[in-house]
């Protein structure tokens, strides 16, 4: 099989493992931690220049790391490993490459000593969270998780008191991890420690004569269920990210394409044109071939130019647009001749918008869409044009040798 279709069924085969065996209560080695890792994982590889072959084990690797779950919370990384030897060696894929795979899995491991930078980037990326928004959310999904598959259950002072300790004893191992994550991290261990304050004092009793009258209970209206939406969607979540890598390889495919014709064509006006214009002086009769040929050769470079040329923007976007979700932020065309300040607003009232982030996620695939589809379009012309002229020209030039001779 291609190496390059590896990914694709690596993703398919991980959200099938996570929507039907894995177990319902892993809520925070999930769907979302994996995508996570392997993000980060992608971010730091590219950083640090680490090589093709190095990037896709990595994204492998990240991939795969938290499969073994389906069969064991402890020891884990093990299954995983095994889990993805069998899968990758089912397609084929290079033993030295599933090696490799297996050993950044293994670098998962919680107390493990990376021992390269392959290593290092896998361990800072499993452990991004911590410098994450979500860190107090994500460590009460594993304070749940501990509770069922390891029988572990905390108060909170005692709780919030070990991941103050761990969070003061982890660092991360490369620079552009601390670089990305050190901020947050501090703020996380922050509001760690403001609700492990909290958590004490609940536990500490009052002095005597200052015990605290109790409310009376007041009943909270539920609210009513949040139409879903792709954040809370994991499976929507997956096949968008998988889209909009497709589309992003593809417009770099029909680039190198159009590329490719600019410089034939160009190559091939600079060396006839001098040849063939002695050629017309001493033969009439060589203009007919020579005409076809500048042809099919200026039409494919207006052809392939066309589908290299960056589209027109007008590069600013009203906040009336932006609270009517017609428009899309994240577009640098629609955004580069704002304000920061207008341009920071309008993503803040984005991303505190479910629907208009939604709305903005889809706009962004479908105009990326729509200019791949306009590229591969002229793309299609260009080459049909260059086909055909250059079977023409040869044709003319047979036909005026056999009349000559």
């Amino acid at each position: 099989m291609e190496r390059n279709n590896i990914i694709q069924l690596t993703e398919t085969y991980i959200l099938n493992i996570f929507e039907n065996d894995l177990p319902s209560d892993l809520h925070y080695h999930d769907l979302d931690h994996t995508m996570s890792v392997r993000e980060t994982s992608l971010i730091l590889g590219e950083h640090y220049d680490i090589g093709a072959a190095n990037m896709e084990a990595m994204e492998l690797a990240a991939l795969l790391h938290d499969t073994g779950y389906v069969k064991a919370y402890t020891g884990h990384e093990i299954v995983s490993a095994e889990l993805a030897e069998a899968f990758l060696s089912e397609h084929n894929y290079p033993p030295r490459q599933i090696t490799l795979v297996k050993e950044l899995i293994d670098a998962t491991k919680l107390v493990y000593e990376p021992k390269n930078l392959l290593q290092r980037i896998i361990k800072d990326s499993d452990l991004n969270n911590l410098g994450q928004k979500k860190y107090m959310k994500t460590i009460t999904s594993l304070r749940s998780e501990m509770k069922t598959f390891l029988g572990l259950e905390y108060e909170d002072a005692a709780f919030m008191e070990m991941n103050l300790k761990f969070m003061d004893g982890h660092s991360y191992f490369t620079e552009k991890a601390n670089e990305l994550f050190n901020e947050r991290k501090a703020k996380n261990r922050k509001k760690v420690v403001k609700a492990l304050e909290t958590a004490t004092a609940k536990t500490t009793p009052p002095p005597p004569g200052k015990e605290k009258k109790k409310n009376k209970s007041t009943k909270k209206k539920k609210a009513a269920p949040a139409e879903e939406t792709i954040n809370g969607n994991k499976s929507a979540q997956m096949m968008f990210k998988t889209a909009l890598r497709n589309h992003i390889d593809l417009t770099s495919i029909a680039d190198n394409k159009a590329n490719i014709m600019l410089s034939i064509n160009a190559l091939i006006i600079t060396i006839s044109l001098p040849l063939l214009a002695s050629s017309i002086s001493e033969d009439a009769k060589m203009i007919f071939p020579t005409f076809i040929l500048l042809t099919t050769c200026v039409a494919s470079i207006i052809y392939a130019t066309l589908a290299t040329r960056p589209i027109k923007t007008k590069g600013l976007t009203s906040i009336e647009k932006i609270q009517s979700g017609t428009t899309n932020l994240f577009f640098y065309g629609n955004f580069y001749k704002m304000k920061f300040s207008d341009y920071k607003s309008g993503i803040r009232m984005i991303i505190e918008d479910d629907a208009k982030l939604d709305d903005s996620i889809i706009s962004d695939l479908y105009y990326l869409g729509k200019a791949l589809g306009n590229k591969f379009t002229q793309l299609r012309v260009c080459y049909l044009i260059f086909m055909i002229g250059t079977t023409l020209t040869v044709l003319a030039f047979a036909i005026l040798f056999f009349l000559t001779h």
